[in-house]
């Protein structure tokens, strides 16, 4: 089984979340067999809870960005129709006798009607076609939630991983030293004979080409590793060789010649061209997005980060790829909504301005001044500062002091950059900063016993389940953007599992 990717046909990606609730000592495996076994069931299901909640939202807001120019030209073309009506019927009147108001009331609501009927039947149309669209992109993302999980639930634990890993490697070594002893044996043997000991040049390295043939598969814009389209450079075309073309006769060689200036010098100007359209494009992006391999797809994400972002919202480099989407954060704000919430780290405040949108008081933590002060001007852009507080200082030392109290307390620490995508499985004991994932959340139960956890997607779920402790419960989601996972947030605490079962 194949993750498969699909997009939504809008500008910014769409957010799909999908949670579900576990205890340590649960058969996981049943719970997969379970799901797969009835699958079709399962996928319809959880397809009919979403659309039932989303649906008509979903087709209106495509309606009216789809619709929108449509729109203004009928209701312009209803007031020129109106205009004409009010100055033809003065002779209509003189050779029919009816009044003047039963005819204009006549004619209107005829073409009232036949405007009704049109704008009723694309609006039909409108709603089966998204219907079927987002069909196919939940029912993708949702099989792949179920591979995401199978898969995750079928790991071991990193310390049990740790121990197989270091016999595995023993047995390596001693492969590796008998293959060694047997070669040594077999080269003095050839030496003896006079025979040489190497055959052929160094071989190549396969790993390597093939690295180079299997490249990431980007499925949208948004995702896509880099913001300015591939172009040749100088140095690639003139890798391109002449010796490869057939010989030519003397008398061509000058008209030749002149053929390769011109097309070097169109080539040139074309060049340049493209340079004043890239210099162009990086004019409003920070240095250090350009200069650092790899960071420039940030700026892409801009807007997906905040929507407000041309409004004057300020990010140093690691909120760059370390700040929640916009959308996302969103959803945990709607999920997580309280009175009192405590944010242990909350960066540059994408979270905090969107837990200030649906709760009555934030407690926002950092112990980077510059990022509070970012966090500050940002949630100002959002008129949202005077819901937040806004402290600078540890939150290990203000958790464990006990004087910090909160409804619910979300955590979202350092993941150790961008390369912990890199790892196949996140070790949240080992990885995650500044201590281990369960001293924060030890720390923060000092709080609050509700606590939230945002992790990588690519998080040890056994870990996390075994976070909420002996015979406790916690709830496990997993955050998409059309297609992709960008995050596991972990729940704990009985009152945000309550909150969970009213909602369904």
């Amino acid at each position: 089984m194949t993750q498969q990717f699909i997009e939504s046909n809008s500008k910014v990606p769409q957010f799909f979340g999908f949670s579900q609730i576990f205890n340590e000592y649960d058969d996981h495996n049943l719970l997969i067999n379970s799901i797969q076994e009835d699958f079709d069931k399962w996928q319809e299901e959880n397809w009919l809870k979403y659309w039932n909640k989303e649906g008509e939202h979903i087709v209106l807001e495509a309606w009216n960005e789809k619709y929108k120019d449509y729109l203004k030209e009928g209701e312009e073309h209803n007031d020129k129709k109106d205009l004409q009506l009010e100055t033809t019927k003065e002779d209509i009147i003189e050779e029919s006798g009816e009044s003047k108001t039963e005819i204009i009331s006549t004619d209107n609501e005829v073409a009232q009607e036949e405007y009704s009927q049109s704008w009723n039947e694309l609006w039909e149309q409108h709603r089966e076609e998204i219907y079927f669209e987002q069909y196919l992109l939940y029912t993708t993302i949702l099989y792949n939630y179920f591979l995401e999980l199978k898969n995750s639930l079928e790991q071991i634990l990193p310390i049990e991983e740790a121990i197989e890993e270091e016999e595995e490697e023993e047995d390596n070594n001693k492969y590796s030293l008998n293959e060694y002893n047997n070669l040594s044996e077999e080269l003095e043997q050839l030496k003896l004979l006079g025979l040489p000991t190497a055959f052929g040049g160094r071989p190549q390295n396969s790993s390597k080409k093939a690295k180079k043939l299997h490249k990431s598969l980007h499925f949208s814009d948004f995702f896509s590793e880099s913001d300015i389209d591939n172009t040749s450079s100088e140095s690639e075309m003139d890798d391109i060789s002449t010796s490869t073309l057939p010989p030519l006769q003397e008398e061509e060689t000058d008209a030749v010649s002149l053929h390769a200036t011109e097309n070097n010098a169109i080539r040139k100007a074309t060049q340049k061209t493209q340079k004043k359209k890239k210099n162009r494009k990086l004019k409003n992006i920070p240095s250090f997005l350009i200069e650092e391999k790899g960071m420039l797809k940030y700026w892409r994400k801009r807007f997906s980060l905040f929507s407000r972002f041309d409004e004057g919202i300020r990010l140093d480099r690691e909120s760059w790829f370390s700040v929640t989407p916009e959308k996302v954060a969103k959803h945990l704000a709607e999920r997580l909504q309280t009175s009192i919430l405590v944010d242990g780290f909350c960066g540059s405040g994408g979270n905090a301005i969107q837990f200030a949108l649906t709760c009555d008081r934030v407690i926002a933590i950092d112990i980077d001044p510059l990022k509070l002060e970012m966090a500050k001007h940002n949630a100002k852009i959002y008129n949202v500062s005077h819901k937040i507080e806004f402290i600078c200082g540890d939150f290990l030392q203000l958790a464990n002091t006990g004087k910090l109290k909160g409804d619910i307390v979300f955590l979202s620490p350092p993941w150790g950059g961008p390369k912990y995508k890199n790892k196949k499985d996140y070790d949240i004991e080992k990885y995650l900063l500044p201590v281990k994932a369960s001293e924060l959340v030890d720390a923060a139960r000092h709080i609050s016993t509700n606590v939230a956890l945002f992790l990588p997607r690519n998080s040890n779920l056994k870990q996390i389940i075994k976070l909420a402790g002996i015979g406790n419960r916690c709830e496990i989601e997993h955050s998409y953007l059309d297609s992709r996972l960008v995050a596991i947030t972990a729940l704990y605490g009985e009152d945000i599992l309550k909150n969970k079962s009213s909602e369904t």
